[in-house]
């Protein structure tokens, strides 16, 4: 029966032959297969404190809409619904499966057949669930062939961005490319600022002397020299001829009366 149940993966494409033995050693009641629908399981739990045992079968949309209890099959045995809700089914399992440890193939198809359908087929979420106490793993199998790709499916919703990575090394430069084409000339730039002053230069050479030009015009009189030193006497000149006789001039005042002279001598 577990060979079956490990066919039955490899046929759907879903599980390698390894992946598939892992998981069923690993835990008696862990999900190994559930197909593309509605309806998707998590966990089995088997129930032996009561008889006959029954099983806990949780998930998501374990009912259909607006209908009744889906249906359950265990190991092609169909089981006896004892309750359900969406997310938790409870069924009774046969004494002929309880007392007959191993791993049976869970089938669970909501009452509206998973309000799908996928290859002409109801689409169930189905299960492989260790029943009674678990053996040692077996030896790992042959890898089987590989089987056919599967049709795509639908697109994924857009995830989440995830937080920006750390900034990567710089990358080794790569070699120069050929030089491009030369490019149009570009408008003239407006002037630039004056630059500062450069130093004065050495004075050149004496150039030849030019031919004498022509007499440039006379020039306004400059102004008046101030007066030089009195030069020294020059010699005494000839007496010159005597001049006419001027006018008699006014007469002048009386002058003051002179002393008295000397008593003459006494007559005869």
């Amino acid at each position: 029966m577990l060979k079956a149940g490990v066919r039955c993966l490899l046929e759907r494409g879903r599980l390698s032959a390894v992946a598939a033995i892992l998981l069923l050693a690993t835990a008696p009641f862990k999900l190994l297969q559930a197909d593309d629908s509605g309806a998707s399981i998590t966990l089995v739990n088997e129930i032996t404190s009561v008889h006959p045992v029954q099983l806990e079968i949780v998930g998501t949309s374990l009912t259909g809409k607006h209908c009744g209890a889906p249906s359950v099959s265990l190991g092609g045995t169909p089981l006896t619904v004892l309750s359900f809700t969406a997310t938790l089914v409870a069924v009774l399992v046969p004494d002929s499966i309880a007392d007959s440890p191993g791993t049976y193939r869970l089938v669970l198809t909501p009452c509206d057949g998973g309000n799908a359908s996928y290859g002409g087929q109801s689409r169930n979420a189905i299960f492989f669930a260790v029943i009674g106490a678990q053996g040692s793993p077996g030896p790992t199998g042959v890898t089987g062939p590989t089987g056919p790709t599967g049709a795509t499916g639908p697109a994924g919703a857009t995830g989440v961005a995830g937080t920006a990575g750390a900034a990567g090394a710089t990358g080794p430069t790569g070699p120069t490319g050929p030089t491009g084409a030369s490019g149009a000339t570009g408008a003239q730039g407006p002037a630039g600022a004056r630059g500062p002053s450069g130093p004065t230069g050495p004075t050149g050479p004496t150039g030849p002397t030019g031919s004498t030009g022509p007499a440039g015009p006379a020039g306004a009189a400059g102004p008046a020299g101030p007066t030089g030193p009195t030069g020294p006497t020059g010699p005494t000149g000839t007496t010159g001829a005597q001049g006419p006789a001027g006018t008699a001039g006014p007469a002048g005042p009386t002058g003051p009366t002179g002393p008295t002279g000397p008593t003459g001598p006494t007559g005869s």
